[in-house]
């Protein structure tokens, strides 16, 4: 008896307790200090508390509002803001008492996409760097601009808060500052004295359908049947979770240098000579082993082993083991011996190359053991197969010299990554091969996946408007593309309550992404979506892309093209805001009219003549076209083509030279003036 006693105080205690704490005010981590309110709007504030409770809502400028909380504890008000100023404070009184400091009130942007616009002014080193950025940080010290980096969750349901914090621009915070949004917001505010902030909400390999609400996507009957798999998958996604969670979890290193190279990944067996791997599945290397085609959606560790064999007379000489391009992280070991390593991040696109000691080396068989790390979007020893071999010193120009290592691999997963957690599996058991199995895996490329876990969060927060760099996720897929963008943008509209909220992106840079993916459709597409959508801009980029990256250099550029359109539109700063874009043409026998709109300034040949043009003929054949500018047009023409129908501009995945400018100085968009994006019949002669 009383021992019920007891457990029905303690009960009662417990529920006293949670009522108590429950009945404080709550709010979204979106409201913190240093945070930027959009000037001379009724600002959106929410949160919770309890059930029924009056919440007072205060800024310092003397704005005053009250809320109540409805039966599920949340509760919702607005603020009115006046004219960019600042700092304040907001008061919000309930219960408890919680107050905002350093509050500024300026103009709020929302900057997302992918990799592009998430890639920091410090860069991803050491490939990908941004130019001019070591001079723009050391000078970076701009109380007036203010960043909150969303962190990267994805979601099968919306998500009603997000960990993110407002910081204002210094040397060592504009490190992680979205360097396209720097630049966007420096351009802004030097022009206009307004305070800026960013919000930043973009995560690199993410595709656009993942931006977008579900009942949106149903709009698209393209979608219809990635929805009927999305949804039959959702309880089976929560299983998997589940399981996933139920597992020890690998404690990371102090810092994010050392996050992931301070951890035990089971290294004393998995890479060990007699360790046995005779029950492990095989993979073909090179290739990214999170497609479906391998394991599907996944982040984390796995484990490749194979043996090879060595021609005697290599006993005793140093070796080079050459595998590729490794994404993310790696640690190689050779008959059970470490001999090297990459574990800091950003190396993902680096050839890796270790040297094997002799005294590793000796006739017969040769154990080689990969522990490969993929913190996010793609993994893998991903590179060409004849870059997988080993070979003397000395001799890496000598395929006679080598032993090729591409093939048949054994694997072993052994640790997962999901929401910012590794979650270790039993290697002697092999307990992933166990993990239950989902048609549709949470990932940021899953559909909506990203919209409910990142946009849903800080929705209906007050912002001017959005800027946006992506599609590289989406190429291949350009007139899918070409409906689903601009019902992601009216998706984003509703949720923010706001349909005259700008829009702004960027034309995909020129790049070679490889598998015969046609990239200038993507930009194709981006381009034809300005024609169906208000309230948008596009600043092409057809001038900075790089034969060695997807990741232009020049964001400066990105940047302040992007704050043209916003300078032009809502600052009244009277300014161009693009690039000649192509608007109609006529044919005249065997020659085509080019018409463009955006030609201040007069249309301009860089370099003194124009390139990069193509004419077509009836059946789709095109070839080199010659092209002059006369006035606001541009005449081409081709001997070949005696009956041209169709023009093509800097129509490649990567464009070495951009010729066509306006006065601005800012370049044409690639462009075509075919009818369909991805016409039934193409033949290049590139």
């Amino acid at each position: 008896m009383e021992k019920h006693r007891q457990t029905f105080l303690l009960a009662a205690i417990m529920l006293l307790t949670a009522n108590i704490a429950g009945a404080n005010v709550r709010m979204p981590h979106i409201f913190s200090d240093h945070m930027m309110l959009q000037q001379q709007s009724n600002c959106p504030i929410w949160g919770w508390a309890s059930p029924g409770e009056k919440i007072t809502i205060k800024g310092s400028w003397g704005a005053e509002t009250i809320a109540e909380t409805d039966a599920d504890g949340k509760w919702n008000a607005r603020l009115t803001t006046k004219k960019y100023g600042g700092p304040y404070t907001i008061t919000i009184t309930g219960n408890n008492t919680i107050v905002i400091n350093d509050v500024l009130i300026g103009e709020v942007w929302l900057a997302s996409g992918q990799s592009n616009m998430e890639i920091p002014l410090m860069g991803w080193q050491p490939q990908d760097t941004i130019l001019g950025a070591h001079q723009t940080i050391q000078t970076a010290n701009n109380d007036n601009i203010r960043f909150a980096n969303l962190k990267q969750q994805a979601g099968f349901e919306p998500k009603d808060n997000i960990e993110t914090g407002w910081t204002s621009i210094k040397p060592y915070t504009a490190l992680a500052c979205s360097a396209v949004a720097f630049y966007y917001a420096q351009k802004i505010n030097a022009e206009t004295g307004i305070p800026v902030g960013i919000i930043n909400a973009s995560w690199a390999g993410s595709n656009a359908e993942s931006w977008v609400d579900i009942e949106y996507l149903k709009l698209l009957p393209e979608f219809k049947d990635r929805i009927d798999e999305y949804m039959s998958s959702l309880p089976l996604q929560l299983n998997l979770h589940n399981w996933i969670r139920s597992h020890t979890e690998v404690q990371p290193g102090p810092d994010w240098k050392t996050e992931f190279s301070a951890m035990k990944f089971n290294d004393e067996d998995c890479a060990r000579l007699s360790f046995d791997d005779s029950k492990w599945q095989e993979m073909r290397l090179p290739c990214y082993y999170d497609n479906l085609e391998n394991m599907g959606p996944y982040d984390g560790v796995v484990w490749f082993r194979r043996r090879v064999a060595i021609p005697d007379d290599w006993q005793g000489k140093k070796l080079m083991l050459s595998l590729g391009p490794i994404d993310d992280m790696d640690a190689v070991f050779v008959n059970g011996e470490k001999i090297g390593e990459t574990m800091e991040s950003g190396y993902w696109n680096m050839e890796r190359t270790y040297t094997i000691p002799p005294g590793l080396v000796r006739a017969g068989e040769m154990l080689i053991a990969i522990r490969l790390l993929d913190n996010g979007n793609g993994g893998g020893i991903y590179g060409r197969a004849d870059l997988m071999k080993i070979y003397p010193e000395g001799e890496e120009n000598n395929p006679d010299k080598a032993v090729y290592i591409a093939g048949f691999w054994k694997y072993l997963p052994t640790c997962e990554y999901l929401d910012g957690v590794l979650y270790q599996y039993d290697h002697k058991t092999r307990e992933y091969y166990s993990r239950p199995q989902v048609d549709v895996t949470l990932s940021n490329k899953t559909l909506a996946a990203n919209y409910y876990g990142m946009l849903k969060p800080i929705t209906p927060f007050k912002v001017a408007g959005v800027i946006w760099y992506q599609g590289e996720s989406n190429i291949g897929h350009a007139e899918e593309y070409y409906k689903l963008f601009p019902t992601l943008v009216q998706c984003w509209r509703d949720a923010f309550k706001n349909q005259g909220m700008k829009f702004y992106y960027c034309q995909l840079a020129p790049y070679e992404f490889g598998f015969g993916a046609p990239s200038y459709e993507i930009r194709e597409a981006q381009r034809r979506c300005m024609s169906v959508m208000n309230g948008v801009g596009m600043a092409s980029l057809i001038d900075i892309g790089r034969k060695e990256t997807m990741h232009p250099v020049r964001k400066k550029e990105v940047g302040e093209r992007l704050a043209l359109w916003a300078l032009n539109d809502l600052y009244g700063k009277q300014c161009e805001t693009s690039g000649p874009n192509f608007q109609s043409m006529v044919i005249n026998k065997n020659t085509i009219e080019l018409h463009f709109d955006h030609v201040e300034g007069g249309l301009v040949a860089k370099g003194g003549r124009l390139s990069g043009f193509e004419i077509g003929d009836s059946r789709g054949n095109f070839l080199p076209a010659d092209a002059e500018i006369s006035g606001d047009k541009v005449i081409v023409q081709c001997p070949e083509v005696p009956k041209p129908k169709n023009v093509r501009y800097c129509w490649q995945n990567y464009v070495r030279t951009a010729t066509l400018y306006n006065g601005a100085g800012l370049p044409a968009p690639s462009f075509s003036t075919e009818k369909r994006i991805t016409p039934k019949k193409q033949v290049f002669t590139e």
